[in-house]
């Protein structure tokens, strides 16, 4: 299925959603570089205009300062002098020079650990919206959410594949039809095998087994009835979670009353 970022399966149709430019854009180890180069000073200096409209300096607190490690410190005093490159380790390019001399006493990991930042790793949007009319039994609206919290929970939490995860179910704008949202954020260990797992739609055929095993739900989850988006970055993932609550959604997904509220769980935790 194409990964549409601006479509909703919702009550079984695809809305559109506001057309938003998403940019990943994935850092690099020189711009970690530079991250731990602007935290080494305690302060740094501002330039502002004064009443005169003259000018001026000042000196305020680096927010990103950093107490350098011990290893650290010996880096900065054999390579650099005042905040730049001393000239025998200049060649032709300053930042290839600066990479090169980095490279050489830290790893990208290093540098992450320093500058104490998780990369970030994706997460899947993914939308069921079960045809019950097709089942072999009709059930109230709470057992139809019993069903379906029980079919979601199950898929989540098998293999590993997602580390935490949020979701709800909704009854749509009349009132009448049972679907849910949900948000899980991918194994970061197992990223690989889970974007395959869900590109090539086993996570389909996974609900669907899934659901011929309990009662009343054989026969309502179909293709059609699910979709998954890729969410790629902290935007994406962010705007999707804010559509698991009903004062955030747009026009036109609003549902008739909520049911169960944004649900949010940890799995377990990754070190």
């Amino acid at each position: 299925m194409v990964n549409c970022i601006f479509e909703i399966l919702d009550e079984s149709k695809k809305k559109n959603i506001s057309r938003i430019e998403y940019k990943t854009m994935k850092m690099q180890y020189k711009d970690y570089m530079w991250m731990v180069i602007k935290s080494w000073d305690e302060t740094k200096k501002v330039k502002y205009e004064d009443d005169d409209l003259n000018f001026r300096f000042d000196e305020i607190d680096n927010r990103n300062f950093i107490l350098p490690t011990d290893k650290m410190e010996k880096f900065i005093s054999k390579y650099f002098c005042k905040g730049l490159l001393k000239s025998e380790y200049q060649y032709y390019d300053y930042e290839k020079d600066l990479e090169e001399v980095f490279s050489k006493h830290f790893s990208f990991q290093d540098l992450l650990d320093y500058l104490g930042v998780i990369p970030f790793t994706p997460s899947v949007m993914i939308n069921i919206s079960p045809d019950w009319k097709s089942g072999l039994l009709q059930f109230s609206d709470k057992h139809k959410i019993r069903l379906l919290t029980e079919l979601i929970e199950g898929y989540l939490a098998e293999s590993e594949r997602y580390d935490y995860y949020s979701y709800v179910i909704e009854n749509g704008c009349m009132g009448d039809h049972i679907h849910a949202h949900i948000v899980a954020h991918i194994n970061p260990r197992l990223i690989k095998s889970v974007e395959t797992h869900l590109a090539k739609g086993t996570h389909t055929q996974q609900l669907k087994k899934r659901s011929l095993k309990l009662k009343g739900m054989e026969g309502t989850i179909k293709g059609p009835g699910i979709q998954k988006v890729f969410l790629r970055n902290e935007q994406l993932v962010s705007d999707k979670l804010d559509y698991l609550i009903e004062e955030k959604k747009p026009d036109g997904h609003k549902n008739k009353s909520v049911l169960t509220g944004r649900i949010d769980k940890v799995l377990f935790t990754v070190k």
